[in-house]
């Protein structure tokens, strides 16, 4: 841009511009001339050009009582450009260069718009009046005077048009008491004319577009009762919304209040597709059927595309889900269901780790633990595939973080995550020996098979397990003073109480496998005691195996059926939204045959479920009632 204004206003040397096509030209019209009058025009051209662009774009000085006393040896003495001003808020356009040699007229108009839309949102001209008079009734003192009582920044008409108009006659009035120069005062009187008009411009504006904020209003209430609105629920809201203004609150204190009713309506604040509200069973309305649809597969309210889709037709429902389930809201499936279902939903809270024995459990490792069943069943969703690979998955999902600590040779970048296909020879694969669950079920200075076993029984299985009975024994804290013993032996005296034998032989095996995994999910040889670790195992209803392996044989040879049943009821408990009863046992019944048949395809189970009768209605109160 430089040497092109140079080619037309310094070309000093009188060749011709469009000659001035190669690098030696454009030296050539920088050359300063040797010739007298050619220098001097050459020069005045040169200071034209500078003219062109001020000082400086950016002051970042403030008043001087804020400046570092360093920097204030650096600065020339006097008052710079914000002195004063440091109270008042307010935007100068500094942009004029730009605007006036860079910018085509489409672009002008645009900037144009931007700065009345910052003026429209902020109210800047009558916020920068309002510090005005407070900064001359203040530090400048200048509006002191009687006469100026009537302008003050608290009252609400400060910057109406007859008392800006008032003030600028008094105040001019006294600027010609102190001096008779014409160009102060032509400064301060166009001052006071443009604030005015900016601030016009602004109230016009702002009474132009009341409208259109009450239709939005409407628009955000659709929304947020995911529905159109009835016409007696826009008349309330239009009613409450005039009601409020005549109680003295300005439009934007009235669509504030009106936004509040909106959210604290019932039906923003409650699932109400969930709650009966009629005698027999009926079917949902295709924007309710949306609703519960949306907060089953992405736990919040549905898009637009979900809620003008006719979802009464089977079809359309079923390619809606499919969209749904590739979305990446869909990862809220994996947080509130898989989270809750197996128990690790608030383990970034998890804190029980003694940071001290284990140094590598820092806050980057937790939240990587935290991921990766969530990446897991993610991934599953979205490439459809068999909810078996909960259990006999070869393969997981690691970033550098949560690589390291299983001893992984895993090329990433720092926040990267990959698939690790032959994740086996780790010791990983599938749910069961994330580290997640295993530090989660470790009490932080040694293992539990207690607490692992229990949690693969009942959140895994499905089997339920009565509570331990009143002042049972506790184990030491720390594996380290076990008195010489294992854990294994530990337990086995602990099972010679045939209170606690019962339950205990129910998962204490189970845990055991785990035992190759220390408090934290890494993989061990010996415990905190030094001594060998033992991982063998007699499982339950049969079978018996050493480690991981032995135990993913056990459960896909004795206890898969358990698993699918468990998945399918929880599943289905979670997308109703309620707790499963009698009748509900044919569909999981319906469930586990359809997986069977379609290889446990994950899609098996949600499309079972969305088209079930359980999921299409809603519940009538005299069936609440008899069940």
């Amino acid at each position: 841009f430089a040497t092109n204004r140079l080619y037309y206003h310094g070309n000093a040397s009188g060749l011709d511009a469009d000659s001035l096509t190669t690098n030696e030209a454009a030296r050539s019209a920088l050359a300063l001339p040797i010739n007298e009058k050619e220098r001097t025009r050459y020069e005045a051209e040169f200071r034209r050009f500078c003219g062109i662009f001020p000082d400086a774009f950016f002051i970042g000085e403030r008043a001087r009582p804020y400046l570092d006393p360093e920097k204030e040896k650096e600065l020339v003495a006097g008052r710079h450009l914000s002195a004063g001003f440091h109270s008042q808020v307010g935007y100068y356009r500094d942009d004029v260069p730009l605007y006036q040699l860079i910018l085509n007229q489409e672009e002008q108009h645009e900037l144009d718009t931007l700065w009345r839309e910052l003026d429209f949102i902020t109210f800047a001209p009558a916020r920068q009046h309002r510090d005005f008079l407070w900064f001359e009734r203040t530090d400048s003192r200048f509006l002191r005077d009687a006469e100026f009582d009537f302008a003050r920044p608290e009252d609400k008409d400060s910057t109406s048009e007859e008392k800006v108009s008032r003030l600028a006659e008094v105040y001019l009035a006294k600027v010609r008491e102190a001096t008779t120069n014409e160009h102060p005062i032509g400064v301060i009187s166009n001052h006071f004319v443009n604030v005015s008009r900016r601030i016009r411009a602004v109230e016009k504006a702002r009474v132009e577009a009341e409208p259109s904020h009450l239709e939005a209003l409407m628009m955000f209430a659709e929304r947020a009762y995911r529905r159109p609105l009835q016409q007696a629920e826009r008349d309330d809201l239009l009613e409450f919304y005039r009601t409020s203004k005549k109680d003295g609150l300005t439009h934007e204190e009235a669509i504030r209040e009106s936004i509040v009713s909106v959210l604290m309506s019932p039906h923003f604040m409650y699932r109400l597709d969930l709650a009966a509200d009629s005698v027999a069973r009926r079917p949902l309305s295709s924007h309710e059927l949306a609703s519960r649809l949306s907060y089953f597969l992405w736990s919040s309210m549905p898009d637009s595309e979900l809620l003008t889709a006719d979802l009464l037709k089977t079809e359309t429902l079923l390619a809606q889900t499919r969209r749904m389930l590739l979305d990446q809201r869909a990862i809220a499936l994996a947080r509130e269901f898989v989270g809750n279902w197996l128990d690790f939903r608030r383990f970034e809270e998890h804190n029980s780790v003694d940071r001290d024995r284990f140094p590598s459990f820092d806050n980057a490792l937790r939240q990587a633990m935290f991921e990766e069943p969530i990446r897991f069943f993610t991934d599953l969703v979205q490439r459809d595939g068999s909810i078996l690979d909960f259990i006999n998955a070869k393969h997981t999902f690691v970033n550098p973080v949560l690589a390291r600590h299983y001893g992984m040779d895993v090329t990433a970048q720092r926040n990267e995550w990959v698939r690790l296909d032959d994740a086996a020879k780790y010791g990983r694969g599938g749910l069961l020996p994330m580290a997640v669950f295993l530090a989660k079920n470790s009490p932080g200075l040694r293992t539990s098979p207690v607490k692992r076993g229990y949690w693969v029984v009942r959140r895994v299985l499905g089997e339920h397990i009565p509570a331990p009975p009143p002042n049972v024994g506790e184990l030491p804290s720390d594996e380290a003073k076990l008195g010489g013993l294992t854990l294994r032996e530990t337990l086995e005296r602990h099972r010679a109480d045939k209170s606690c034998a019962g339950c205990h032989e129910k998962f204490d095996s189970i845990g055991l496998a785990f035992e190759g995994y220390g408090a934290v999910g890494e993989l061990r040889e010996r415990d905190f005691g030094g001594l060998p670790v033992d991982t063998r195992a007699v499982f339950p209803q049969g079978g018996e195996g050493k480690g991981l392996e032995g135990l993913l044989s056990y459960l896909h040879e004795h206890r898969e059926p358990d698993f699918v049943d468990n998945f399918c009821r929880k599943f289905l408990a979670y997308a109703l939204g309620r707790g499963l009863i009698l009748s509900d046992e044919s569909l999981v019944t319906d469930m586990r045959a359809k997986l069977a048949g379609n290889g446990y395809r994950f899609s098996t189970v949600v499309e079972t479920i969305i088209t079930s009768p359980q999921f299409l209605n809603k519940r009538g109160v005299q069936s609440l009632t008899v069940n």
